[in-house]
């Protein structure tokens, strides 16, 4: 199966030459739900934001991500610009500061369907109800009307889930989305985001440093550590007992403080 999402030997590099990603792969079929995995400065959420071109000033990524044998990397900022939302999307950490406080919930929502769909005034309004709905929010059209400062932590988070599926994107990267949350509430996030994915067949790339997290919505898992790919393997797999050190010490931490439990490895057969 050709993957319909590929980082091929990413690099990025700061402007005077300190390499922060080195030669990270991995892929993402249709459909797929993929971990990724590390601890803080492990380089994992540096891989989405180089993936959507977003990477902060003064860096530089090199290798290719390829999107349907489309390299992102080599095409121009506007053409980049009609990638992202419609093709792929993004949700990130603190919904509280990537969503405008200036701007109401709807605005924001219909944003994207007006770029990306061309949907305006009813047409827009409603639809950006129908995905208030589709994230299980309640009481729609007082939320829409809401800025996202009179929002609690998990109705923003849903509010960022239904911006990024508003043009229904083929791939979703969830960067750390759940972090900010308190248990309850990211169990919450965390069964809505399963459901979603099953229901509309978004193909997820997951980041955390989380593992229990990353167990609960991803089958595959990319390890990472100091800017590179230490493991490429399943979930199962690595909870049974990864092949990097580094994998079975992440998997005994999170085993030592959630009770993790143990399953067993993937028998051929089944990973196909």
């Amino acid at each position: 199966m050709t993957a319909l999402l590929s980082v091929d030997d990413l690099r990025v590099e700061t402007s005077t030459g300190r390499t922060l990603l080195d030669g990270v792969s991995w892929s993402l079929d249709a459909g797929g739900r993929l971990g990724i995995v590390g601890e803080s400065g492990s380089g994992k959420s540096l891989t989405a934001l180089a993936v959507l071109g977003l990477l902060p000033e003064g860096m530089r990524a090199t290798g290719r991500v390829l999107l349907d044998g489309t390299d992102l990397l080599t095409l121009p900022p506007r053409a980049l610009g009609r990638v992202r939302g419609a093709q792929v999307a993004m949700v990130f950490q603190e919904p509280l500061t990537a969503l405008d406080p200036l701007m109401t919930v709807g605005r924001q929502i219909t944003g994207p369907l007006r770029l990306h769909r061309g949907l305006r005034g009813s047409a827009a309004r409603d639809e950006a109800a129908r995905l208030a709905r589709l994230v299980h929010l309640t009481d729609t059209e007082r939320i829409l009307r809401s800025y996202p400062w009179q929002l609690s932590g998990g109705q923003r988070q849903r509010v960022a889930l239904a911006m990024a599926l508003a043009c229904e994107p083929r791939v979703l990267l969830a960067d750390e989305p759940t972090t900010a949350l308190d248990v309850t509430v990211q169990a919450e996030v965390l069964d809505l985001l399963d459901d979603l994915v099953d229901r509309t067949g978004v193909a997820l790339a997951f980041v955390s440093h989380d593992l229990p997290v990353v167990a609960r919505v991803a089958r595959d898992l990319v390890v990472m550590r100091d800017g590179r790919v230490v493991e490429r393997t399943t979930v199962a797999d690595a909870l049974a007992g990864g092949e990097a050190a580094y994998t079975r010490d992440l998997v005994a931490a999170a085993r030592a403080v959630t009770g993790l439990p143990t399953p067993t490895r993937t028998a051929p057969e089944d990973a196909r």
